[in-house]
């Protein structure tokens, strides 16, 4: 996995980022099994999986997310064909209570949502931080305060 992700990253360095074999890299890894495997495996343990959206659909089963996985590829096919007409559903609006009395309003996004996001995050992630500035620590997977108090 690791290994596809890091090639990308090299085949995107050499012939840049929107170069057509690049982007058909992007594509076919988005379609393979181990992408849409390790993006439900993902989803379906973050704590915020066991909330359901507007569709009350929770990935609760195995057989409920090879179903998932199988949807995925469907998705990612329909899109290559050009006939990708997914429309993201509308999302549940929570309001949850913050420390000081308020409450907050949070978006919980349909589970198939989810898992299309987690899917492309992980093509386009490596790519996007290929081109990132060293410098920057922000909200950066893998990077920390510390990494930026060491840096200066």
């Amino acid at each position: 996995m690791l290994k596809k992700q890091k090639d990308l990253v090299k085949l995107a360095g050499t012939l840049g980022t929107k170069h057509p074999s690049v982007l058909a890299k992007q594509n076919m890894l988005a379609k393979t099994l181990d992408f849409r495997l390790l993006a439900v495996y993902q989803t379906s343990q973050n704590s915020g999986s066991k909330n359901p959206a507007i569709d009350n659909y929770i990935l609760s089963t195995p057989e409920k997310k090879i179903a998932m996985v199988e949807n995925l590829k469907n998705l990612l096919i329909q899109a290559e064909k050009g006939v990708f007409k997914y429309k993201t559903s509308p999302v549940k609006r929570v309001m949850i209570p913050k420390e000081n009395g308020k409450l907050k309003t949070i978006g919980i996004p349909t589970i198939q949502d989810r898992m299309l996001q987690a899917v492309i995050n992980l093509v386009l992630e490596p790519i996007v931080e290929m081109n990132s500035d060293p410098n920057s620590y922000g909200f950066r997977k893998y990077r920390s305060k510390k990494n930026a108090i060491a840096a200066v």
